[in-house]
């Protein structure tokens, strides 16, 4: 691969990054804090899947957990 090459899929990987995280950041205090409390609870199912015993419970108490702190802390508030 050139080096052309390899810039010009970063700038359009930080164009996509850019437009992602404006987007999310525009969204209302609920649906952020909600989308974050989705994509923790998948992330710790994610990891969970992959290790032995059984934690059902784990991704959903992280997730309404993330949620909540998120909407109680609001991180996108401009203020």
């Amino acid at each position: 691969m050139s080096l052309l090459l390899i810039i010009k899929r970063m700038d359009t990987l930080q164009h996509l990054y850019r437009r992602l995280d404006t987007r999310v950041q525009d969204l209302s205090r609920v649906s952020y804090a909600l989308l974050i409390g989705f994509v923790s609870a998948v992330g710790v199912f994610a990891v969970r899947s992959l290790l032995p015993g059984d934690g059902s419970f784990g991704p959903i108490a992280m997730g309404v957990s993330m949620a909540v702190v998120y909407y109680a802390f609001d991180p996108n508030n401009k203020n």
